[in-house]
């Protein structure tokens, strides 16, 4: 299991894809290629494909991502997030108060149950 990023050159939307259990660890190593990858783009726009996904950090953590990480890391202000909702239910309640935090802090966030809707979203002007 894992994760990858990938670059949808089209629609210029990043998408990060997890698969299987992730730690605190993966979750910012992933997210700091994907910053990286989006900013050669000049993309704004992230897919997050947590279907699969498991997770194995707390909420303190993840709120760490929006509340300081993102902007050490380089993310434009204007990227947009698009969570696709977690089967699982442990990572779908925590996914939820990763998209709640993150709007909070003034970030674009938002979850969605399938990809199509994501990528409307995401390409809205």
């Amino acid at each position: 299991m894992g994760w990858s990023v990938d670059h949808y050159k089209e629609e210029n939307v990043m998408v990060l894809t997890y698969l299987g259990v992730m730690s605190f660890r993966d979750i910012v190593e992933s997210s700091i290629t994907n910053i990286n990858q989006a900013n050669e783009h000049s993309s704004t726009k992230m897919l997050i494909d947590c279907a699969y996904l498991e997770i194995k950090a707390n909420r303190t953590e993840l709120f760490e991502l929006p509340n300081s990480l993102y902007t050490k890391w380089g993310m434009n202000p204007a990227t947009r997030l698009a969570l696709i909702e977690p089967r699982n239910l442990h990572a779908k309640t925590t996914a939820e108060f990763y998209v709640f935090a993150t709007q909070n802090l003034g970030w674009f966030a938002k979850m969605f149950k399938n990809r199509k809707k994501a990528l409307e979203w995401l390409n809205e002007k």
